[in-house]
Formats: structure tokens, C-alpha cells, sequence
């Protein structure tokens, strides 16, 4: 080999290095979990929306888990399921943007049945075919909202809203 001799390594040295070390990755590492406050106010936030994130208990469980992906899926973010400050920023941001999902919010109020059928009937008077009048929100139900949609020249979400019950009703002279 060339170039200067490797002095021999002192063994206070080596644990000093390995400590420091340690300690740069745990800094370097995310923050292992968010606050208690911060996991209710997310839990809170997200129910206000239409989510279902369980009870605001604070604890980051499964359906609240799940809740997080959700938003963060529809509202185009990656789909961390993590909870933290820049997730409730998000939230509370979209939120005061009105945004929540039209189904979500009918659901919420245990009222998204009773809009589908009306729905679904509306539909198949005006000749779509959304397949059995059930009250699901399945892919047949959802191409017939969209092809009524396109026709009227709304956006076509597919989605079951107040408003599209409005437009179906408005198509049916009610």
C-alpha cells in the first residue's frame, strides 16, 4: 500500500464515533409519531369531511389509518396513512376550500341510500339504465350518472350529490 501508515485506532475513540453516529441517524430519522392533540384534530377534521377516522380518541388506529389514505388519495397526495402538523395543514386547508366529498357528506348523514334510489329511479325515467333500483352506488349506477352528466353538460364525477338529484329532477319537470 502507499501513502502515510493507519495509526493504530483508539477503542474510546471507535465508541465516541459509533455513539455520535447513532445519535446523527435517530436525528435524521421522521419523527416516530404525532402528538395526541394533533392525532384528534386530524380525526375531528376528517369526519367534518365525510371520512369515517373512528372516535377522536387521539390514537392513530386502523380506521383512522385508513381515514388519512383516503383523503390523501382523493385529494391527490401521497397515500402515507402517516399523521402529523402538514397533514392537519392539508386537511384544514381543503376543508376551507368546501372540498368533501359529495358522497361522503350524503353518507355521513345516513342519507346516500335514499339519494341513489331517487336517483336511480330519476334515471331510468329519462331512459338510463343504472341498474337495480337499490340504492348501491355501483359501476352501473355510475356510467348512467356519467353519460346523464355529459349529456346535460356537467361534470361528469359519476358521483350521487344533492345537486345531481336537483338536475335529475330538473330533467323530470319535478
Amino acid at each position: 500500500m502507499n501513502g502515510p501508515p493507519v495509526p493504530p485506532l483508539d477503542p474510546r475513540r471507535f465508541v465516541l464515533a459509533s455513539a455520535l453516529c447513532l445519535m446523527l441517524a435517530g436525528a435524521a430519522a421522521p419523527a416516530s409519531a404525532a402528538s395526541e392533540a394533533t392525532i384528534m384534530a386530524i380525526q375531528e377534521a376528517l369526519a367534518a369531511m365525510g371520512y369515517d377516522p373512528g372516535p377522536a380518541d387521539g390514537v392513530l388506529g386502523s380506521n383512522t389509518e385508513r381515514a388519512i389514505e383516503a383523503f390523501q388519495a382523493e385529494f391527490g397526495h401521497a397515500t402515507t396513512g402517516e399523521a402529523g402538523e402538514i397533514l392537519l395543514d392539508r386537511i384544514n386547508a381543503t376543508a376551507a376550500g368546501g372540498a368533501a366529498s359529495p358522497e361522503r357528506l350524503l353518507a355521513r348523514e345516513d342519507l346516500l341510500r335514499s339519494y341513489t334510489r331517487a336517483v336511480q329511479q330519476g334515471l331510468i325515467a329519462l331512459g338510463y339504465d343504472p341498474g337495480p333500483i337499490d340504492g348501491a352506488v355501483g359501476p352501473l349506477t355510475r356510467a348512467a350518472v356519467r353519460a346523464f352528466q355529459t349529456d346535460r353538460r356537467l361534470a361528469p364525477t359519476g358521483e350521487i350529490s344533492k345537486p345531481l338529484l336537483a338536475a335529475v329532477n330538473d330533467a323530470l319537470g319535478r
